[in-house]
């Protein structure tokens, strides 16, 4: 009897373990607790290494499409509206080149734990000034990294790698033949538009 029980326990096991491990594999989309999204950049660094640089205080204000995100590689999901900048050294200036488009580029963590989630802004625009009379156009895909708890879901930072972008001469001479770079120091914050209040990310 003994013996019939535990085998009857261990099969209720397994299969409270084989339902967890189906549900987790089959959740296919991200949901979010708000469509309307402001990422905060209190340090975005960018330039060109040797020359102009600068740091700035930069804020994205955007919307998602949806507010269910499918797990789908380089799929379109929302839009970057209205860029700020304050406190940037001279040398380098964003070029409000809008809507940046935003796509899905994936995860990081082992499911349902996400740690990060991937996205890229595509076409960023800015314009450096290596010396006087010298205008150099960067344009780049930017991605970023949001930093998501895997305690209560919520989104709790934002960074941006360093990434190297190429160099056209806005003026036709002098931009340096080296690359240019976009990187955040430190983490950024992810807020609801308008508000305070973090977005929480789900697997569903």
């Amino acid at each position: 009897m003994r013996t019939r029980s535990k085998l009857a326990l261990m099969g209720l096991g397994a299969t409270i373990l084989m339902a967890f491990v189906v549900s987790t594999a089959s959740a296919r989309n991200l949901s979010i607790s708000n469509q309307n999204l402001r990422v905060t950049f209190n340090n975005l660094e960018l330039g060109i290494e040797g020359f102009a640089t600068t740091t700035c205080h930069v804020t994205l204000e955007g919307s998602l499409h949806s507010r269910t995100i499918a797990k789908v590689l380089e799929s379109l999901i929302g839009y970057i509206t209205r860029v700020t900048t304050g406190n940037c050294n001279a040398g380098v200036t964003i070029l409000r080149t809008l809507p940046w488009h935003v796509r899905y580029r994936g995860f990081s963590g082992t499911l349902p734990n996400i740690t990060l989630l991937f996205i890229r802004n595509m076409n960023t625009t800015f314009n450096v000034e290596p010396g006087a009379f010298i205008n150099c156009l960067a344009t780049a895909n930017i991605d970023s990294r949001l930093i998501r708890s895997t305690a209560t879901g919520e989104l709790t930072g934002a960074e941006i790698p360093t990434t190297e972008v190429p160099l056209r001469g806005g003026g036709g001479f002098g931009c340096p033949a080296s690359v240019g770079f976009f990187r955040s120091g430190g983490n950024g914050s992810v807020m609801l538009l308008g508000a305070t209040t973090r977005i929480t990310v789900t697997l569903i």
